[in-house]
């Protein structure tokens, strides 16, 4: 059974009566301490318990329980009316403004209205939300339905086939774990035979195998070198010096020092091209590997000497002039002749480099076969460790699974059962929590139109169609004027002033019209404090009075101003000190002395609000 404390949660969420604001701190912290204590006076008794008290009498009333705040403040004749929206939401549009300055206007006339699309939405949303609320809710009080039994049936057939499956699987992996083991075992002898083969440069295979490939390259590349420097001599007449007499003034006119370039760079790559005759003469599969090397060396000694001798030779061909005795033809040829040798000595230096990248990955690669080596044994010990934890996985998931369909019985036992007094109070309390949220929805799409709440004359226009009114702004909509109107000005505390907001409805006490009630409702509340005299925080607050219900009230009366913040109107009550707790339930004492068990409902701390267990005029004692 909940406290009255929770049934006085319950009571406020049903909106029976408006959420009003307040002002005294003092009176506040006391109503919600004496709430809060309500259900702990009660149940902290126990049931045997014994206490010589006072027997009282009450008798189970109808009436309005609530939790209020009261001030005090003066009547104020005021010539205008502030209007703004007090519908929530950021940076609200103008959608439509219905007056003009200057227009006289009744009350409920519409002044302006904001955009509705989103609150619309929210209109749609929460009553959806409502619906399906209200639906699960019919649901529950109808019981399980055959077609629910049988989907619950299936689910326990399908958490019974997902954990056979998950069984099998485990065994599966198993067997693949075993697999990859092996082939790891295997990749790893691999491993290991071919690292006994390629342990050092001297005895292995693979580098061997490429210094005969770099020889047999230095052969092929010394002899296809022969006829560059004699096709070079042809023109420049440096060993053969006859050759070119006819022409030899024709060549390098235009820039003399190309000429030289080329004979001086012609001996350069001769003397090379000597040098590297001799070595790959001298090379046989026989050699050692470091005479290979010198004649690798050297073959790139003697290519970059005749690229740099035949670039030489295109500068100087470029500076040749022609004559009768070197024609534009004979010209044309030279220079046909040293590009395709040129060309010839480039795809040399490219084929060259491959042969000897071919013997620095062979000499890179003995590190491979090490690296081949410690990766096999890694994987194999990585297959094993994963083959342990797929193991312990798959125990774990079988154990989820396990749970899962104990789980899954459990839900359909539940489903069987009838609704207990937790679930049946928790299927209420959703249904009228949906039902709230769909009347504030409607509410908040309510105050997207202002309306006048006072016959008068529109003094002021803030705003036009299409502005945006941003969350933090100061500035009211429209102020509407009327001599007649008449406020209550109170000033709240700081700690008191986010309970209220405008539109609460409110209602005020005159001594001078004997304790007469009239209602009214907050028109506006300031953004700016100020302090009373104590030095606390206030802000100043507006209470507009009902036109209907002025009767003799003058400027400058003084009024005591009731803010309700909770309660619930016409419905029965009892003080809370007649409610005990008997046998874990909130209980109280007939008349004739006999314990009867009621439902509680909203406190203000004083009296508590009976749901059931009790009719109006049962007489009680405590």
């Amino acid at each position: 059974m909940s406290s009255i404390l929770e049934e006085s949660k319950k009571a406020k969420k049903r909106g029976i009566l408006g959420i009003f604001k307040n002002k005294k701190i003092l009176i506040v912290a006391a109503v919600l301490v004496i709430a809060g204590g309500g259900w702990y006076f009660y149940s902290s008794r126990g049931e045997a318990e014994s206490v010589v008290s006072t027997v009282k009498n009450a008798t189970v009333k109808r009436g309005d329980v609530e939790i209020a705040i009261d001030t005090e403040g003066k009547v104020v004749a005021e010539d205008g009316v502030e209007l703004s929206f007090s519908v929530s939401g950021d940076n609200l549009e103008v959608e439509d403004v219905y007056v003009k300055e200057g227009q006289f206007v009744k009350k409920g006339d519409k002044i302006a209205a904001v955009s509705t699309d989103t609150l619309q939405f929210s209109v749609r949303s929460a009553y959806a939300s409502y619906q399906s609320t209200l639906a699960s809710y019919n649901e529950k009080m109808a019981g399980a339905t055959e077609e629910a039994k049988t989907k619950a049936k299936a689910s326990i057939d399908q958490a019974q086939l997902s954990l056979d499956q998950t069984k099998i699987s485990l065994e599966k992996t198993k067997a693949s774990d075993q697999t990859k083991i092996k082939n790891a075992e295997d990749a790893l002898e691999t491993a290991r035979e071919n690292l006994d083969k390629n342990r050092n440069e001297a005895e292995s295979e693979d580098v061997s195998d490429a210094y005969k490939t770099l020889m047999n390259t230095i052969k092929s590349t010394n002899i296809s070198l022969e006829s560059i420097l004699p096709d070079s001599d042809e023109i420049v007449g440096m060993d053969k010096t006859y050759l070119n007499d006819d022409f030899e003034n024709n060549l390098g006119a235009k820039n003399i020092t190309t000429l030289s370039g080329a004979q001086n760079s012609y001996v350069e790559a001769r003397n090379a091209k000597d040098d590297l005759g001799a070595l790959a003469t001298a090379l046989s599969v026989a050699s050692p590997q470091a005479d290979i090397d010198a004649a690798a060396d050297q073959v790139e000694k003697t290519l970059a000497a005749l690229e740099k001798h035949l670039y030489n030779m295109s500068l100087m061909l470029a500076a040749t002039i022609t004559s009768t005795d070197l024609t534009q033809s004979e010209l044309n040829a030279f220079i046909a002749t040293i590009n395709a040798n040129r060309s010839t000595v480039n795809t040399k230096i490219s084929s060259f480099d491959t042969s000897l990248e071919t013997v620095t990955d062979a000499k890179d690669g003995l590190k491979d076969y090490q690296d081949a080596y410690d990766e096999a044994v890694e994987s194999l010990a990585d297959a094993k460790d994963d083959a342990e934890q797929n193991i312990k996985n798959g125990e774990a998931s079988i154990a989820a699974k396990e749970l899962s369909l104990k789980q899954t019985k459990d839900d359909y036992d539940d489903l069987l059962a009838p609704l207990t007094d937790a679930e049946l109070a928790s299927a209420r309390s959703q249904l009228t929590s949906a039902s709230i949220s769909l009347e504030k929805a409607q509410l908040d799409l309510k105050k997207a139109t202002i309306l006048s709440p006072i016959d008068g004359q529109v003094a002021a226009l803030n705003y036009k169609a299409g502005d945006i009114i941003i969350t933090d702004a100061t500035k009211s909509v429209a102020t509407v004027i009327n001599n007649d109107t008449l406020f209550i000005e109170v000033n709240i505390e700081e700690a008191d002033i986010s309970k209220i907001k405008v539109g609460d409805r409110a209602v005020a006490a005159f001594d001078a019209l004997n304790g007469d009630e009239i209602p009214g409702e907050i028109s506006f509340i300031s953004l700016t404090s100020g302090s009373s005299n104590n030095g606390i925080v206030t802000y100043l607050v507006r209470v507009l009075l009902d036109n209907s219900d002025k009767k003799d009230i003058r400027e400058g009366m003084t009024a005591a101003v009731k803010f309700v913040t909770a309660g619930v109107e016409n419905v029965l009550s009892i003080p809370v000190e007649a409610v005990r707790n008997v046998s874990g339930k909130p209980s109280v004492q007939t008349a004739v002395g006999e314990w009867k068990a009621v439902t509680t409902g909203f406190t203000d701390g004083k009296y508590v609000e009976v749901i059931s267990g009790l009719s109006e005029g049962d007489k009680i004692i405590y």
